[in-house]
């Protein structure tokens, strides 16, 4: 998931272009110097690194950089500016993202302010404390405090070319006479310079022009968005460590706890993964929806999110759907083994918070209306349903899609039932507001539905490999 940092762009005039003159004379190109009005927006405080690009890689299948051994990142290289992309690989990125390159306009705008300062810091010529430029390679990102842009924007000088929105047009900058179209074959223009050129070259008004295709090592990007975009997943992972885990139960008495696709009562070694701490929410949907085009929920009117179900579990979504969501997120469906590990822990438990049966009035959960009456409650509203780990509404509120097909126990990963193409129906676990007892809220308890089922009942969590802490 993205969590880039954000500096906020103010609307307003700014003067785009130089005049010929001064020691460090503009190209042609850049004459003459004018006035151009931006709109406010966002832009990331530095370029995109490798870190963050590798989590749109992995969420899309796209080819990973040349230069990446593997199709992984070069080791200490994390946080160095993402290069060997082209302009289409970065725009691609940027959707993905939910925002878009920035246009050449705004680029400078969020350079060089409201005084048309020769570098983002001001007037005094460039060190290595303000820029990475005249070396052999790039830095990591952030490192030239000093080289602030008066938005507090970093590295827009040097490190790398930035790619932009904009063909390489003359100027006046006229943002309706084509050259902000996406489908043009013209040289896009970048900005800022790179780790190789010297200081006239890092000038706030300094333009190049790369033909769209081009992919080259001296190549990055920034991500812009709107000013009330919402960008960022906030998504809070929990941790849950690697270990064996106890599925199931042990056959009971007719009319007993345990159900028959329960059986048998076994043990299952799980890797490390980190789960988000409650289910996806209508506004984390709604970014997904708004950065990729995908069909909304059924019941959201007027195709936007319910106004005070913001922070309800989205529902009507289904296996398909949450898998979507979960490609864009860079992350994936627990298996039902790591879905009931994060719900019991080792301790065999019978429900998240422990052997106590919950009713309709508690704080464990919320279940026991039925489909007529019931509805779903704003994500983590009850503290005392709270697993061992720490994650909420394990029990209740809605079932939740796994990765996982419904087969018979004992559990095992490599059977076929984690196939993301089988068409069999797909696991569900941890009861819902619709519930009637709490029979369907236990660790152990499972359900099943065809993936293309949308229920009002029925939601998700996301997984991600690893634990948090080792996350780009």
């Amino acid at each position: 998931m993205i969590a880039l940092e954000w500096c906020a762009v103010p609307a307003g005039p700014f003067t785009m272009g130089s005049e010929p003159a001064g020691e460090h004379a503009p190209d042609p190109d850049e004459a003459p110097a004018h006035r151009v009005h931006c709109p406010r927006f966002r832009i990331g405080r530095t370029p995109v690194t490798n870190a963050e690009y590798r989590l749109f890689v992995d969420a899309t299948s796209r080819p990973a950089p040349s230069h990446w051994p593997g199709g992984a990142v070069p080791e200490e290289r994390e946080l160095h500016p993402v290069t060997y992309v082209s302009w289409a690989d970065a725009a691609a990125f940027c959707r993905w993202a939910g925002g878009f390159l920035p246009t050449e306009a705004q680029w400078e705008r969020a350079a060089r302010g409201d005084d048309g300062r020769p570098w983002p810091w001001g007037d005094a010529p460039p060190t290595p404390a303000h820029a990475v430029f005249a070396t052999t390679d790039t830095a990591s990102v952030g490192l030239g405090p000093d080289g602030a842009s008066p938005f507090g924007a970093l590295d827009l000088a040097g490190n790398v070319w930035e790619w932009t929105a904009s063909a390489l047009r003359a100027y006046p900058y006229v943002s309706g006479d084509g050259r902000e179209e996406g489908t043009s074959p013209e040289p896009r223009v970048v900005r800022g310079g790179s780790f190789i050129h010297g200081a006239g070259e890092i000038r706030c008004s300094s333009r190049h022009g790369l033909l769209p295709g081009a992919v080259d090592h001296y190549v990055g990007f920034r991500l812009a968005a709107g000013a009330d975009a919402d960008l960022q997943l906030d998504v809070d992972l929990v941790d849950v460590p690697d270990g064996e885990v106890v599925l199931g139960n042990d056959p009971a008495p007719a009319g007993g706890p345990t159900a028959f696709d329960e059986s048998p009562r076994h043990e299952v070694v799980v890797g490390a993964v980190s789960l988000s701490a409650t289910a996806v929410t209508n506004a984390q949907y709604g970014a997904f929806v708004r950065a990729t085009g995908h069909s909304v929920p059924p019941h959201w009117p007027g195709q936007a999110v319910p106004d005070g179900l913001e922070r309800h579990p989205v529902t009507y979504v289904d296996w398909y759907d949450a898998t979507a969501f979960c490609r864009w997120a860079g992350a994936r469906l627990p298996t039902e083994a790591e879905w009931e590990k994060a719900a019991r822990a080792v301790d065999g438990r019978v429900f998240p918070w422990g052997a106590d049966e919950p009713s309709p009035a508690s704080d464990h959960a919320t279940f026991g209306a039925g489909p007529k009456h019931g509805r779903t409650s704003p994500v983590g509203g009850h503290s005392r349903g709270t697993s061992p780990y720490g994650l909420q509404d394990m029990a209740g509120n809605v079932w939740e899609w796994v990765s996982s097909v419904h087969a018979p126990y004992p559990y095992d990963a490599g059977d076929g039932r984690e196939d993301p193409g089988s068409p069999l129906a797909r696991a569900l676990r941890g009861g819902s507001y619709a519930s009637p007892t709490w029979r369907n809220l236990r660790c152990a308890a499972r359900s099943r539905s065809a993936p293309g089922r949308r229920s009002p009942h029925i939601g998700f969590r996301v997984a991600r490999d690893g634990n948090s802490d080792d996350a780009p």
